[in-house]
């Protein structure tokens, strides 16, 4: 049964809307969704917490927008075609709707599915003890895949990793299993010998000289702690704490409706759908795929290595001489002068933003085709830099939508003071400060 957040910092947010609609002349308005939606709202919110995802999106602005009575309300069908690790998904239950998602990565799609899928402490306590009696004294081995797991754990680790992950495997598929899975993933985030800043797997380095005296301490302090972990223990503490966060959420909407989730963006939604609301991959400054390498190969999805799930990925950066292509009469026009001048100064970066730009074409065509008329569409979006010039995502994507029937009611900005992982490529990308929150209406 589907019930509404009956939080009620909630109450005003439709008042709020109203004023940026009347206040709104085309040009952006700032906005601070933080304050808006309060401290009470609570970090720690129901599952939103149970494992770490570079780039996630601040669940204070889905919160606020779900329960707007102008763009929806109880049982309308969202759609996020680039649900990542389920946070939109996760607030539109919890405003009453039904919701479906895509994500190209394993991973993202375990997480989603882990997150919101109400289970009971029972049936979860349960399966726990199951994965515990269940441990070899010896694992069936390290799983295939590019990365050398041995120098990315201790080898004390690395052994109990390996007795986890056999006992998982023996489990029957199960939501249950899912949930597992995620706590799995969380526990090798916790035991590798990665920095945890660094959104690409990077070993701990405590003795590098751009670092504070307070930074080497406190990598010293990861890195001992990753040496000496018992594996177990991390994996039994973050079950703990993630049944207790589940409990919350299935007391909250009780025994809800299992939530679609699929692999590809460009395909259609699976149903005619009220609202989209989604935050797209950056153009090439966010590496999804590796941030999440060693737990895709953990999980077992890198037997065949990363590159297939690297294609699927909107926004990658591998590509070979041979697919570098001519500029494209489908980009929008308001992105040829930065493509053309990308060319000259790199011609893979070209490729890169070309090939971004007509791939979210192809989605968000795709997922408007399933959107009823005068429905709404809203993209977070960041713009960065490409090659010291400013690749302006947000107007492009603005022009996309034009042409696909959408027209522009609103445009917010906000500043980002943490996406997680963000990171800055010298001389072809930045650091983004500030994302725009675009709101479209079908014509």
């Amino acid at each position: 049964m589907l019930k509404a957040n009956p939080d009620p910092l909630q109450r005003a947010f439709g008042e709020v809307y109203a004023r940026w609609l009347a206040d709104f002349d085309g040009k952006p308005l700032k906005v601070n969704f933080r304050e808006l939606v309060g401290a009470n709202s609570g970090v720690d919110r129901f599952t939103h917490l149970i494992h770490p995802y570079p780039a996630k999106l601040l669940f204070n602005i889905p919160l606020l927008l779900l329960n707007c009575e102008q763009l929806g309300g109880l049982g309308d069908a969202i759609y996020d075609p680039f649900c990542g690790s389920g946070t939109v998904l996760l607030e539109g239950l919890l405003a009453g709707r039904r919701v479906f998602g895509t994500d190209s990565n394993p991973l993202a799609r375990i997480l989603s599915s882990a997150k919101t899928t109400t289970l009971s402490a029972h049936r979860l306590e349960e399966a726990y003890e199951n994965v515990m009696e269940g441990i070899p004294r010896h694992g069936d081995g390290l799983p295939a895949g590019p990365l050398n797991l041995e120098q990315w754990f201790s080898p004390t680790v690395l052994r109990r990793l390996d007795r986890l992950a056999t006992s998982l495997r023996n489990l029957p598929d199960s939501p249950e299993r899912s949930f597992l899975l995620a706590c799995f993933s969380a526990t090798i985030q916790r035991t590798s010998l990665a920095d945890p800043t660094v959104s690409v797997p990077v070993r701990i380095n405590p003795y590098k000289r751009t670092l504070t005296r307070d930074q080497k301490a406190q990598r010293r302090e990861w890195l001992k702690h990753r040496l000496s972990a018992n594996a177990f223990d991390e994996f039994a503490n973050i079950v703990s704490n993630n049944i207790a966060r589940m409990s919350k959420l299935h007391d909250h909407l009780g025994d809800a409706s299992p939530v679609h989730i699929a692999g590809d963006a460009r395909e259609p939604a699976p149903e005619s759908l009220d609202l989209i609301l989604t935050s797209p991959p950056y153009a090439s400054a966010q590496k999804y795929i590796r941030s999440s390498s060693l737990s895709i190969q953990w999980l077992g999805f890198a037997e065949e290595g990363l590159r297939q799930f690297e294609r699927c990925s909107i926004g990658r950066e591998h590509f070979g001489r041979g697919e570098l292509t001519a500029l494209d009469d489908r980009l929008p026009s308001t992105a040829r002068a930065i493509v053309r001048y990308l060319r000259k100064k790199n011609e893979l970066r070209a490729h890169i933003a070309q090939t971004f730009l007509l791939e979210m074409r192809d989605a968000l065509s795709a997922a408007v085709t399933k959107l009823r008329p005068s429905g709404h569409l809203v993209l977070i979006v960041g713009n960065n830099l490409a090659c010291g010039r400013v690749f302006d995502t947000q107007q492009y994507l603005t022009e996309i939508c034009g042409e696909l029937g959408l027209k522009r009611k609103l445009s917010l900005i906000d500043r980002i003071h943490s996406r997680g992982l963000m990171t800055k490529r010298n001389e072809t990308a930045s650091v983004i400060k500030q994302e725009w929150i675009n709101i479209y209406q079908k014509t």
